[in-house]
């Protein structure tokens, strides 16, 4: 398996500065999350670090790797191209770093959320929701994650599907079906 340093300096090349700081920013807020929840850590430093490494990618570059790795796009895809990093960036990580299926899946996913997610999954997705320099990150978030990781995601899909609707946003399937997975199973053990 490739080691962080290796994907951390390539990662210091490729993005811009305000990109890679959010990027360290996913690595720290995941590595909190990460020994709350028994989480391996050098993968999650590993997966935060390469999160976005397909987000500053032009229209030109995004076409060749949809035509490379033979991409289909979502109707939500098609519609709002600012899901085809995740998308991208998690076959990059495939085939430059080698990155297990489970990797992958967090890289893939770490924008819209899906239903049933791996430790390993959520962790990416709320980390980059929740890293330290995001404006709407609050500690009543953090908190809410460590206390409980599945009714944490639910609270945190509440302000981002209503912020998606108050800027008159696609809503992506895999985000919706998210919010109704875990909003059901945290209902479920609430009763």
């Amino acid at each position: 398996m490739v080691d962080y340093e290796t994907v951390y300096l390539d990662l210091k090349k490729i993005l811009s500065k305000d990109r890679f700081l959010h990027s360290i920013g996913v690595v720290e807020r995941a590595l909190e999350y990460a020994r709350v929840y028994n989480v391996n850590e050098e993968i999650v430093m590993i997966v935060a670090i390469c999160h976005d490494i397909a987000k500053e990618l032009d229209r030109s570059e995004l076409d060749f790797y949809l035509k490379k790795y033979n991409v289909v796009l979502s109707d939500d895809e098609v519609i709002n191209s600012d899901l085809l990093h995740a998308k991208i960036g998690s076959l990059i990580c495939k085939d430059k770093y080698g990155f297990s299926d489970d990797m992958v899946n967090a890289v893939r996913y770490h924008t819209t959320g899906r239903e049933n997610m791996s430790l390993l999954e959520k962790v990416i997705y709320l980390a980059d929701k929740t890293e330290k320099g995001r404006k709407y990150c609050t500690s009543y978030y953090v908190d809410i994650i460590k206390d409980d990781i599945d009714r944490g995601i639910v609270e945190l899909n509440k302000w981002v599907i209503k912020n998606l609707v108050d800027f008159n946003r696609v809503i992506s399937i895999d985000g919706i079906k998210c919010y109704n997975y875990y909003c059901s199973k945290v209902s479920r053990y609430e009763k």
